[in-house]
């Protein structure tokens, strides 16, 4: 078997829990945080603000220590980050410390193991076959989805939140920091190897050569492309961290919110393979506009307040949406930026996505706090969608 499998197995891991904790399980831990500290829905989302900001500096440090150093020890060394901050963050007593530790862990986890890292050195093992193998890599972002809320939620009703987290803490020590050391190599080079295991080097037309960070953040890519994700991120981020509320609040067991966050993380799989594998193929941004739309739907079917099956069919559609972007972004970042330069043009791109993420999370809950409804939020968020798409209208990509 290509080595390069063995490398995409090993990013597949390190999303897996990164976005599994980060992005979907936390709704599970909101409402045991309020109850716990006595705190408000904003005040909780504000531990997701602190993450972004943090991911505000880090994202350039990262990008630059990406392309210059070894990816396989900054993963491990990420996993091991991780291991310490959920531990720190099961001990804290206060709104504020759980706040600060939970959000510094979030964003040193995510930045040294998370999708930056990991669709950097699966895209220097790819050419032909980059689309499906950045596809592949990135189900561990949806299948984290699936697994981790549910033993959290698991952990949670039978322990309390903080014994979960640690033993979220002790199968990152014992299983993900292992896998990602002994599957991760930084380049096929390191192996004497090339490219979808060809023969000899192949030639990648229309490619960039490689780029300064101050080259990259003059480009008019830079910015199209950087914008409309930032928007997308702050749209579905902020909704995703609130899903489990919202659905409590239509009058849903845990047991049903739990199953509607596995369907959505369904569906993310689902999307990564079927967009990664379309991405070879098609206009790159033509499927980012059908992810676009199929998280319009899923907004406009949660404004209905629906009964649970129609949450289901939003899930899905909220799912398939997440996961599409993924790949296919990924995709045209390899193809405006070039592999040599990856790592620099989604570090100095990682900065403009959190500022416009930053407001996202407390804008929610101050809407929520303020109306008793996510309905202002959602129809917020779709305008903002929709104007991300817009974006892309001008953006050239090489042939």
């Amino acid at each position: 078997m290509f080595a390069g499998w063995r490398v995409v197995s090993g990013a597949f891991v390190g999303m897996l829990l990164s976005s599994g904790l980060f992005t979907y399980a936390f709704t599970v831990l909101v409402n045991p945080i309020r109850d716990e500290f006595g705190a408000s829905v904003e005040q909780v989302m504000y531990s997701l603000t602190v993450g972004t900001l943090c991911s505000l500096i880090l994202a350039p440090l990262t990008g630059i220590m990406i392309d210059r150093f070894s990816v396989r020890h900054l993963m491990t060394a990420g996993s091991l980050v991780t291991v310490v901050g959920l531990y720190a963050v099961s001990l804290t007593q206060s709104i504020v410390m759980f706040n600060l530790l939970f959000g510094i862990t979030m964003a040193l986890s995510m930045s040294m193991m998370g999708i930056m890292a990991g669709s950097a050195v699966v895209a220097r093992w790819f050419t032909r076959m980059r689309g499906k193998a950045l596809g592949i890599a990135a189900m561990g972002t949806s299948l984290g989805g699936v697994i981790v809320p549910a033993l959290l939620t698991w952990w949670v009703e039978d322990s309390g939140w903080r014994y979960a987290l640690q033993n979220v803490a002790l199968l990152t020590l014992v299983l993900v920091t292992p896998l990602i050391w002994f599957s991760v190599r930084n380049r096929p080079q390191d192996l004497h190897l090339h490219p979808d295991g060809n023969a000899e080097q192949p030639t990648e037309l229309g490619e960039a050569a490689t780029l300064g960070m101050a080259s990259i953040v003059r480009t008019r890519s830079f910015w199209l492309v950087g914008l409309s994700m930032g928007m997308v991120f702050a749209a579905f981020s902020s909704m995703l961290a609130n899903l489990g509320p919202y659905a409590a609040r239509l009058g849903n067991s845990d047991a049903k919110i739990s199953t509607l966050i596995a369907v959505l993380s369904i569906g993310g799989l689902l999307g990564k393979l079927v967009f990664g594998t379309a991405a070879d193929r098609i206009n790159l941004k033509f499927g980012m506009w059908a992810s676009h739309a199929l998280l319009l739907l899923s907004f406009s079917l949660l404004l209905l307040e629906p009964p649970y099956w129609v949450l289901m069919i939003a899930a899905s559609s909220f799912g398939l949406s997440t996961g599409g972007m993924l790949p296919v972004w990924n995709a045209m970042m390899a193809r405006v930026f070039g592999v040599d330069s990856f790592g620099r043009a989604m570090g100095a791109m990682g900065p403009l996505i959190t500022l416009c993420m930053l407001p996202a999370y407390a804008v929610v809950g101050r809407l929520f706090d303020s109306t008793d409804s996510y309905n202002a939020g959602l129809m917020l968020f779709s305008g903002v969608v929709l104007l991300a798409a817009l974006l892309l209208l001008p953006l050239r990509l090489p042939d």
